[in-house]
């Protein structure tokens, strides 16, 4: 993945979890799926839009019965552009199509509640979410902060028999992409898998003002 800003970081990394969760088993965005997703973000389509496209996507594949799941993004794509383009149309000309400000208050206060029991030091964890203060960019740096201490902290608490259940299971999914995606690129994303399977497990929530669980 190409080293983005916080805020592209916080709305690829969110794209990623809608699509693992939907598709329920962890998987790597390939290089060519970033870029589709670095476009939607260049367009401006926000994240509730593309989450209701690709669970759509899903519910159709269901419904037909097709087998195999689908492992890249792109195969998304279009129904993604068709929804922006539906709601691009229905805007009233001269509005445009940005999101509404954000409820910084709410979604903090979503955030903390989304930390399950399972989570170390829930309570006080949720609580330096909730009082968080200050311009967006700056509680989306500090919220990635808390969401790499919150991982660490989790994985550090779990016992021998979890740790050897969450390492099994990345290299499981390493496994499946050898030959499509360069050894070191392969490396690099093991520790961003086995984020992937703790937060799957332990259903931890994505610690950022785009996440999924800050819109409950």
């Amino acid at each position: 993945m190409t080293a983005t800003g916080d805020e592209d970081h916080a709305y690829f990394q969110a794209i990623e979890e809608i699509f693992v969760a939907l598709r329920g088993s962890p998987l790597l965005l390939s290089p060519a799926d970033w870029h589709v997703a670095r476009r939607w973000h260049r367009e401006g389509i926000p994240l509730d839009l593309i989450r209701g496209a690709l669970q759509e996507v899903f519910a159709k594949r269901q419904e037909r019965g097709a087998k195999g799941k689908i492992s890249s993004l792109r195969y998304c794509a279009p129904a993604v552009a068709a929804a922006w383009e539906e709601r691009r149309e229905l805007t009233t000309p001269g509005e445009g199509a940005e999101a509404p400000e954000l409820d910084l208050e709410h979604l903090l206060h979503a955030l903390a509640a989304a930390l399950p029991e399972s989570c170390p030091g829930r309570e006080a964890l949720a609580g330096r979410i909730a009082v968080l203060t200050g311009d967006p960019q700056k509680i989306e740096e500090e919220l990635a902060a808390l969401d790499r201490e919150m991982l660490a902290t989790t994985a550090a608490s779990l016992d021998g028999a979890a740790r050897g259940e969450i390492a099994a299971a990345v290299e499981k999914t390493l496994a499946a992409l050898r030959g499509r995606l360069p050894a070191e690129e392969l490396e690099r994303s093991r520790e961003r898998l086995a984020a992937q399977v703790l937060r799957q497990r332990l259903r931890l929530p994505v610690l950022s003002l785009f996440s999924p669980d800050a819109e409950s």
